[in-house]
C-alpha cells in the first residue's frame, strides 16, 4: 500500500507536470576556486537552464545536507549542515540548473566519498560547497523552457516548477517533469506516454527497492543513477538516504514509491 503524508495547503493541480523542451548536449568546465552554484551557472550561462551530470567532481569544502525531521508546519525539513574538507569528491549526482527571483539557481543531489573513501549521500548546499579545482562535466543546455523556483501553497516550500520559455533554434526534444506528493513514481511517470532516457531528483515516502532493501524513514532523497520510460513503464535505478544518514542503492519497486515533496525530471525524449 502507497503511504501518504500530510501537508500543510491543499492539493495543487495538475499532479504532473510535463513541459516540451530543447535539450542541448554540452560538455563544460566547472571553475575550481568558485561556489558551486556560481560554477554551475558560469557553465551553462548561454541556456535558459539546464542538466548536468556530476561525476569524479573534486570539493573542498562540500557542504550539505540529509532529510531533517518536520518543523514549522511542514511535512518534513533539512538536517543540520554535514561538511566535508580536502578530499571530497562527487562520485555520482546531478543538478537542475534553473532560476529564483531573478537569479540563477540549483538543486543537487549525490553521492560522495571523503578523504577516507567512505561514501555519503546528500543534497548540495550551492552557496557553501566549493568546487576544488577545474573539472569537466557532460549534460544538457535547455531552451524553450526551464525550471522556475515558485512558493508552493501545498507544500510550504518554494520549489521548481517548468515554464516556458521564447522558442530557439537547435537542440532535441526533451521534457522538464515536475511530480507532485502522494503519487507513486514510476506510476506517475509512465503515465506520461513518454519513452526516452530519464534523469533526476526528488524525495520519497519512505523508499522500497526491488529484492526487500528499504527506507522506513517518512522524509527520503532520491538521486536517480539510471532510468528510462516507455511503453513498458518505467525502470528507476536510484540510490536514497534517509533520516538516519543509511543509503541504500537499488531499483525502485513498483507502486510503493510515494513522492514526499517533488520529484524534478529531465525526459531525454527518443
Amino acid at each position: 500500500m502507497i503511504r501518504r503524508v500530510v501537508h500543510p495547503g491543499p492539493a495543487v493541480e495538475p499532479r504532473v507536470t510535463a513541459l516540451p523542451v530543447q535539450a542541448h548536449p554540452v560538455k563544460v568546465v566547472l571553475r575550481g576556486g568558485l561556489p558551486f552554484g556560481q560554477a554551475v551557472a558560469e557553465a551553462l550561462e548561454t541556456f535558459d537552464g539546464g542538466f548536468l551530470e556530476l561525476r569524479d567532481v573534486a570539493m573542498d569544502p562540500l557542504a550539505y545536507v540529509i532529510p531533517g525531521p518536520a518543523q514549522n508546519g511542514h511535512a518534513a525539513w533539512y538536517s543540520e549542515t554535514h561538511q566535508m574538507g580536502a578530499g571530497a569528491r562527487i562520485v555520482q549526482g546531478c543538478v537542475h540548473l534553473g532560476w529564483r527571483e531573478g537569479a540563477r539557481f540549483t538543486h543537487t543531489h549525490g553521492i560522495w566519498a571523503d578523504d577516507t573513501g567512505a561514501r555519503h549521500m546528500g543534497h548540495i548546499l550551492p552557496e557553501q560547497a566549493v568546487i576544488a579545482r577545474d573539472c569537466t562535466v557532460a549534460g544538457w543546455g535547455l531552451t524553450e523552457g526551464c525550471l522556475v523556483a515558485r512558493p508552493d501553497p501545498e507544500t510550504a516550500f518554494t520549489l521548481f516548477q517548468p515554464e516556458a520559455r521564447d522558442a530557439q533554434d537547435g537542440g532535441t526534444p526533451a521534457h522538464l517533469v515536475m511530480l507532485r506528493p502522494n503519487q507513486d513514481i514510476g506510476t506517475a511517470l509512465s503515465g506520461l506516454g513518454l519513452t526516452g532516457r530519464l534523469l533526476g531528483l526528488g524525495s520519497l515516502i519512505g523508499t522500497q527497492m526491488e529484492g526487500g532493501a528499504a527506507l522506513d524513514s517518512y522524509a527520503t532523497e532520491i538521486l536517480l543513477t539510471d532510468g528510462h520510460i516507455g511503453p513498458e513503464g518505467a525502470v528507476l535505478d536510484a540510490a536514497s538516504i534517509g533520516l538516519d544518514g543509511r543509503m541504500i542503492e537499488g531499483r525502485l519497486a513498483a507502486g510503493v514509491n510515494a513522492v514526499l515533496v517533488t520529484a524534478e525530471l529531465l525526459v531525454l525524449t527518443k
